[in-house]
């Protein structure tokens, strides 16, 4: 934010949020607003707008955009404590509170269909796809959102006050109740979003001066309904108009406790596994229907940023939105299919469609019993290097997500997220019970739970923190904890209660010195002996560690170890302070480059001294994420990495298919360069990072395919390709196969088509057979049907000169009939790799 002062009690600032003034960041500035007596307002200068700086929904109104200039006036008994603590934090704070908003992913065509599907549907609806997943079934068509006529009778104020009074108050306790059954912590921001909407003043006001001109009850709230709707829909913010529905839910909620369940609509019924379609819905509408029903979701104007598609996703229900008019075209109970990983909708279950969506099914449930081989169990490298894949998790609801891709342990419990977004600290039981859960879940695997780390980009309000300048360099993590030390014994208590539980473990943030280790330890000796004296079993041997996010940890890790049983890598941060260069800084981000060789060179010094003290070491950034930078993590030889949960079976595919001593040779030849980009095309051009995979497997023979025509034939040899993991975008590598055959068939004749292609969708250079039941037309040089399909298939950075000798000598081999007959005879896939490849002298 850029702020100039323009009077004692009065600043101005330039919105720099992407999305305005929404409201995540809205009710940030409104909380902060609120810990003060004084009144205060903002003006947007474009528009003339003012707001109530205490009102989420005020605020939303003035349709603050990104760049729109904004005039803060402060008035009241502690106008300058209230002036001081909110210019800075406009100026700090506000822009860490926004959340990036996703961006639409462009509608579909027919022309960006597999062809399969492109043949077989007659029409298709595009959308945007918001949640993936493929699901078929019948639709349930759900209407909108409607605001009833009010029971019209006389309006008595001080009776309608009061009745109004109550509904507020049931109203809240209902979201408290839903608040406390949240499955996950997307499902909490959603129900606290509705707690801050319904708390708004600016809407307390309105409701009660309708009352007070004599409306009675239930119009005055139809009355603001309607005119706050109207209000948010004005606005040119999507994101903010996506709020209109979430206040009529509101509303309609307090209808029903005035007047009974008749003003509510009645709660959709599903009754066997079905397809929602609806306008929008609300989300407490998507909360309340049975997720064992639910198959997906279609929606015609939701947003991106709406919160039933937030959820939508958080609960992993295939979603597609911007479908206008699709509760006209999709009649209830209708079949359809939902394909929200392409974002379209097929509202014909025709036979094709119904053939091409059962042959996906059954590809992507082969492919994850691929991964299961690997997610199942602890992964090493090729030369027998074992490394735990732990998942990094924010709530306890990801824990049977994190073991279900096949987590060895969580890396990191990020329990910070448990504090975000409320009114006051959880209580000790509270976190306990959360801790206990989680290491029930785990049972034997280990979980390292982080202690609170908080400021930098995770304020929290209830802490009332001084305003800093640059809190990244500031207060933050462990330096937080001697001035609130309550807090801290109360998570330490919380911890240690539920290590008696399972093999819990603990993990310091933002260490900087032996000292903070010996005082935190200190604090920590304490609360054990606190539990001891009441008798409280904990386990004494705990482990504890601390993140290496700062350069000075990082050059202390020797003695640091002295005192700390295990380490790990917090490259976001470490990053970032090693190169000087704030990772939300979008001008600067891109120094912050964790493949330059120095960064390198850094984190090989930091896991040498670990590892000649004895202590265990790992790494739970992004970094651990990345597939195409596990070649340098499994260099480094750390002992664990965490990621995010999905990431796990591929991330352990990969590992078992690397050598780590190469790797190791890889790392020390990347940190002899000096730039990031030569670091990023040895990654890229280099094969010796893992055994070379065989041209030809057994995996990537299909014999008796089912295959009934080309378009099955060339996606089978696809899914083949893709269920072994060499390769990744099966459509993109699937238009590559297209174009070629566009320039000339690759029917060479004689019953034999050789299908190739170079492509970056390729990871391994692969050659693929099928011999189909049926001979399949395939527009053969001499017009016979082919028997047998061979794809070669290339990496478009890979060295293919020998391989490309292999397609010649194919071809060529290919004109003698005894070799044609001794292939087309073949039953076995074994011995047809055999033969295949002792003809072709290629790997096998």
């Amino acid at each position: 934010m850029k702020s100039e002062t323009t009077n004692s009690l009065a600043f101005t600032f330039t919105c720099n949020l992407p999305n305005g003034l929404h409201a995540r960041p809205a009710s940030h500035l409104a909380d902060v607003a609120n810990g003060f007596a004084a009144a205060g307002t903002l003006k947007n200068l474009r528009n003339g707008v003012e707001a109530d700086l205490k009102s989420v929904l005020a605020m939303i109104a003035a349709d603050v955009r990104a760049g729109d200039e904004c005039l803060v006036r402060i008035e009241g008994p502690d106008d300058a404590e209230s002036f001081e603590t909110l210019r800075s934090f406009i100026h700090r704070d506000l822009p860490a509170c926004d959340e990036p908003l996703a961006a639409p992913a462009p509608a579909g065509s027919a022309h960006s269909l597999p062809r399969q599907l492109r043949s077989a549907a007659s029409y298709c609806h595009f959308g945007i796809p918001v949640s993936r997943g493929v699901v078929c079934g019948p639709t349930v068509v759900v209407g909108g959102i409607v605001i009833p006529e009010a029971v019209d009778e006389p309006g008595y104020p001080e009776r309608d006050a009061e009745r109004l009074s109550r509904a507020l108050q049931a109203v809240r306790n209902r979201m408290d109740v839903l608040l406390a059954r949240s499955a996950s912590e997307t499902e909490a921001a959603v129900v606290r979003a509705h707690l801050a909407l319904l708390g708004d003043i600016t809407f307390h006001r309105d409701l009660f001066q309708r009352i007070e001109h004599g409306i009675q009850a239930g119009r005055a709230v139809s009355e603001s309904a309607t005119f706050f709707g109207a209000l948010l829909r004005r606005s040119e913010n999507l994101y903010i108009r996506e709020r209109a529905i979430d206040i009529q839910e509101i509303c309609l909620q307090l209808l029903e406790e005035i007047y009974g369940p008749g003003f509510q609509p009645a709660a959709v019924e599903l009754r066997q596994p079905s397809i929602v379609v609806a306008e929008n819905l609300a989300p407490q509408q998507l909360l309340a229907l049975d997720r064992t029903l639910l198959k997906g979701v279609v929606l015609e104007s939701a947003a991106l940023t709406s919160h039933v598609v937030i959820l939508a996703r958080s609960m992993g229900i295939p979603c597609v939105v911007g479908l206008p008019d699709a509760h006209v075209w999709l009649g209830d109970g209708q079949d359809v299919v939902v394909d929200a990983g392409r974002g379209l909708v097929v509202p014909s279950f025709a036979p094709g469609v119904r053939r091409f969506y059962e042959r996906e099914g059954t590809t992507e449930r082969r492919r994850s019993l691929a991964l299961g081989r690997f997610s199942s169990q602890r992964v090493q490298t090729v030369d027998g290097c074992g490394i735990e894949v732990g998942a990094n998790v924010g709530a306890a609801a990801d824990f049977e997500a994190a073991f279900r891709f096949g987590a060895d342990g969580i890396g990191l419990f990020r329990t910070e997220m448990l504090f975000v977004d409320r009114d006051e600290a959880p209580s000790e039981n509270a976190q306990f019970e959360i801790y206990r859960q989680a290491a029930e879940c785990a049972g034997n695997r280990p979980i390292i739970i982080r202690t609170l780390d908080i400021g930098g980009d995770k304020p929290l309000a209830y802490l009332k923190m001084r305003p800093e300048k640059n809190p990244f360099l500031g207060n933050r993590g462990v330096r937080i904890y001697p001035k609130h030390q309550e807090l801290l014994r109360t998570q330490l208590r919380a911890v240690l209660r539920a290590s008696a539980c399972g093999r819990i473990q603990m993990m310091l943030p933002m260490i900087s010195s032996l000292d903070e280790v010996l005082w935190f330890k200190g604090v920590l000796s304490d609360v054990r002996q606190e539990l001891a004296s009441r008798q409280i079993t904990f386990d004494a041997a705990m482990k504890v560690g601390a993140m290496i996010e700062t350069p000075a940890a990082g050059f202390l890790v020797d003695r640091l170890a002295t005192e700390l049983d295990f380490f790990s890598l917090g490259t976001n941060d470490l990053s970032q302070y090693f190169f000087a260069a704030d990772r939300e800084n979008a001008d600067v981000a891109a120094l912050s480059n964790v493949r330059h060789p120095g960064f390198l060179r850094f984190l090989k010094q930091i896991v040498d001294a670990a590892r000649k003290r004895g202590r265990r070491i790992g790494i739970c950034g992004d970094m651990a994420g990345r597939l195409a930078q596990l070649p340098l993590l499994v260099g480094l030889q750390l002992d664990s990495l965490s990621a995010p949960a999905i990431e796990i079976p591929a991330i352990k595919e990969r590992v078992a298919r690397l050598s780590a001593g190469a790797c190791r040779r890889l790392l020390e030849q990347a940190i002899e360069f000096g730039s990031a980009s030569e670091v990023e095309a040895l990654l890229g051009s280099c094969e010796s990072i893992e055994p070379p995979r065989p041209l030809l497997d057994r995996d990537l023979i299909v014999l008796d395919a089912p295959s009934e025509d080309k378009e099955e034939a060339i996606r089978d040899m696809v899914d083949a390709l893709y269920i072994a993991g060499r390769i990744g975008n099966r459509d993109g590598m699937e238009e590559a196969l297209w174009a070629r055959e566009a320039v000339y068939s690759t029917g060479l004749g004689h019953g034999f088509a050789v299908p190739h292609c170079k492509s970056r969708a390729v990871t391994a250079d692969s050659i693929g057979i099928l011999k189909p039941k049926r001979p399949i037309e395939w527009g053969s040089l001499d017009g016979q049907p082919v028997r047998m399909v061979i794809l070669l298939a290339l990496r478009e950075a890979g060295q293919n000169g020998g391989h490309m000798q292999v397609f010649s000598r194919l071809a060529r081999k290919l004109m003698n009939e005894e070799f044609r007959a001794r292939l087309l005879s073949a039953d076995d896939p074994v011995l047809l790799v055999s033969q295949l490849g002792q003809e072709l002298d290629a790997a096998v």
